[in-house]
């Protein structure tokens, strides 16, 4: 019997998302990537936990802490608006794997830039002619402005500078994978292990007929 995944190897390790057993590489390559884990599964903790573990200690090593705590801080003020950022670069990677860490970093780059422009009192939105970074951009200008601009957010309104700083987080930790990880696509593939793919719920037979 071979893993159903590589055809190659033994399977040892029980996926409850494939509801069989595939080989322990394909789970250390595959989980949160090609596999919608769910998140009770240990072995999917468990990578996550090692990850992050990894490029907190490298990053510390290089830069302190003091970044961590500037996030955590953000974070804590409004964790909706990173968790919509996050979902949105998950779900451009999903629909193009071709996108990478520095597609991502020239995006925020570029957002970052336009809020910087806006807040000197001029509207104009910086692009790059890069398609995977304008995509990026528009889709982190997108979600800052909701943030900023709708009265009825009361209390997650956030002003420009909060915004300029959420993104600036971001491109920090974006540019940190894509300067010292040789992986082009790691830091992506890292957001999308944190927003596992939902599978669209089993929908009852009816005999309803909805009409608008």
């Amino acid at each position: 019997m071979k893993c159903v995944l590589c055809e190659k190897r033994k399977p040892k390790r029980y996926c409850p998302a494939k509801r069989t057993s595939i080989c322990t590489v394909c789970c250390g390559e595959k989980r949160g990537v090609e596999i919608n884990c769910p998140l009770d599964c240990p072995y999917y903790v468990e990578g996550l936990k090692h990850h992050q573990q990894k490029m907190m200690h490298q990053r510390i090593k290089k830069e302190g802490a003091k970044s961590y705590v500037r996030r955590a801080e953000l974070y804590k003020h409004n964790p909706e608006l990173f968790a919509q950022l996050e979902k949105g670069f998950v779900s451009i990677f999903r629909a193009d794997k071709s996108l990478t860490n520095r597609d991502l970093v020239s995006g925020l780059d570029m957002a970052k830039k336009t809020l910087e422009t806006e807040k000197k009192g001029l509207l104009y939105q910086h692009q790059s002619g890069n398609h995977y970074a304008d995509e990026i951009s528009n889709h982190v200008l997108r979600i800052v402005s909701e943030y900023k601009d709708n009265p009825d957010l009361v209390p997650n309104r956030i002003t420009i500078d909060f915004g300029i700083m959420v993104i600036g987080e971001f491109l920090d930790e974006a540019r940190f994978y894509m300067e010292n990880d040789s992986n082009t696509k790691s830091y992506l593939t890292h957001l999308m292990r944190y927003h596992p793919e939902q599978e669209a719920p089993a929908q009852a037979d009816s005999k309803l007929i909805i009409t608008p």
